[in-house]
């Protein structure tokens, strides 16, 4: 129970709840005061209506009888009637009438500054005055004060506000647990994925924030999976190239510990290929282990692709001539220079003439063009006449170990490593790589590498 008072959903319904007494309290302050300021204003004006009219009044009796005679009556009457005290003077300052009479113990000079004065016309002339004094004794019928109609009003909007407040606080209570369950669900998810059952995926609905983050989690997901996929798949792959090589190397020396075989050049040298077998697969595990860190260290410096070009076919075509395929490279004129690794690029170029060679057929050809890309870029094509590869194989032939053909053998395969190295290095450049091939049309693999500030000057 303690949990949930630190949930996201108990937070929602307090600030809902302090939002909602915030506004009452601003409400019921702004009402009140407006209430009691239009009470007052009220008051005054029924004071003053009731002084005109007892005013009036006053002066109708006059102008009837023609003086003051048997105005007590009357000023007594209006005083009950009014609930205000009555005093009349003529113009001479005398007392004519006073609805309290001389019993009250009060004079008007005990209620100085306290009552009002209004003169009495007739005729055009002031005859007299009248005072009103609020009436200090209750009426046997007190008249209801507006006052009071306020504070009934306040009440009724304290009542109201805090059924709100209450019926609010359900509201919210009910929404936030439906808007926030897949939060929750995410939350649980996320919990068994950092134990480990990377299989974990949400349901996700609608197009909202926690929808979002339901995809992006699910995305997450299914991107750890593939990455442990790929990491024990890279396990075993390692384990079975490094197996192969090891166990031909210890093979042979028993062999010749047991006197099975004699050490002659023959068994030295084929140990020896086994070897060079191994340190090239160690070389090339952390060549590329160093470039996915990217903590590949890279000698860049201005340097002509067409020659790299040039000498990495001269190097392949002793192995290409023996099988009948033939090479041909077309530069572009004026191709200027690119800043980079001319070892690394060279191993790239390398490493994409072997596999068309690889899986050129006898009789075929491989073919590289090299020319400027807009204007930024040296793009290099290596072109075969192979068998080419499906869509599905196009998009994994970059992976680590992956062979479009799983039965070729190590001797005209290679490892699988040699495309993988080579999109890191260009990638390492600042390049990108990428293949185009049909099944029986071939296959082009494209690089291209970013010219630099020092390929545009030399080109302007």
């Amino acid at each position: 129970m303690s949990r949930w008072f630190f949930s996201l959903q108990f937070r929602l319904i307090a600030a809902f709840a302090l939002v909602l007494a915030l506004a009452l309290a601003s409400v019921s302050i702004y009402v009140g005061v407006t209430a009691n300021q239009a009470a007052e204003h009220f008051d005054r004006e029924v004071e003053e209506a009731r002084a005109e009219r007892i005013g009036q009044m006053i002066t109708k009796y006059y102008a009837a009888t023609k003086g003051w005679g048997g105005l007590q009556a009357a000023v007594e009457q209006a005083s009950s009637l009014y609930g205000v005290r009555v005093h009349v003077k003529d113009a001479d300052g005398r007392t004519i009438a006073d609805s309290h009479g001389e019993g009250s113990g009060l004079s008007l000079a005990d209620l100085d500054g306290k009552h009002r004065n209004m003169p009495l016309l007739s005729s055009g002339r002031i005859v007299g005055s009248v005072a009103m004094i609020q009436d200090i004794a209750p009426l046997e019928v007190e008249e209801p004060k507006v006052s009071i109609l306020a504070s009934a009003l306040n009440r009724s909007l304290l009542w109201t506000g805090l059924a709100a407040m209450a019926g609010g606080v359900l509201i919210v209570s009910l929404l936030s647990r439906r808007v926030l369950a897949p939060a929750r669900d995410l939350s649980a998810a996320a919990t068994r994925l950092g134990a480990g059952d990377l299989s974990q995926r949400v349901e996700v609905r609608g197009l909202d924030e926690i929808a979002n983050l339901g995809r992006t989690f699910n995305s997450m997901a299914q991107d750890l999976e593939r990455a442990e996929q790929q990491r024990r798949s890279l396990m075993a792959d390692v384990a079975h190239e490094l197996r192969t090589p090891v166990s031909n190397i210890q093979g042979y020396l028993e062999a010749v510990r047991d006197g099975l075989m004699q050490p002659s050049t023959y068994t030295i040298d084929t140990i020896h290929q086994q070897v060079l077998h191994l340190t090239h697969l160690i070389e090339d595990l952390r060549l590329l282990a160093l470039a996915e860190a990217g903590a590949l260290q890279l000698d860049r410096m201005p340097d002509s692709l067409e020659e790299v070009l040039r000498r990495s076919m001269e190097a392949v075509r002793p192995r290409a001539e023996a099988r009948g395929i033939a090479l041909a490279m077309w530069a572009a004129p004026g191709l200027p220079l690119v800043e980079m690794d001319r070892t690394r690029i060279a191993q790239v170029v390398g490493n994409l003439l072997e596999n068309a060679i690889t899986h050129t057929p006898e009789g075929g050809s491989v073919t590289v063009l090299a020319e400027a890309s807009g204007g930024a870029a040296v793009r290099v094509t290596v072109a075969d006449t192979g068998p080419g590869m499906s869509a599905a194989d196009a998009g994994r032939v970059f992976e680590r170990f992956y062979r479009v053909d799983p039965s070729r053998a190590r001797s005209t395969g290679g490892a699988g490593l040699g495309l993988t190295i080579a999109r890191q290095l260009v990638e390492a450049h600042g390049g990108t790589i990428h293949v185009e091939s049909e099944e029986g049309a071939g296959s082009r693999f494209v690089f291209e590498l970013p010219i630099g500030q020092v390929g545009s000057d030399q080109e302007g």
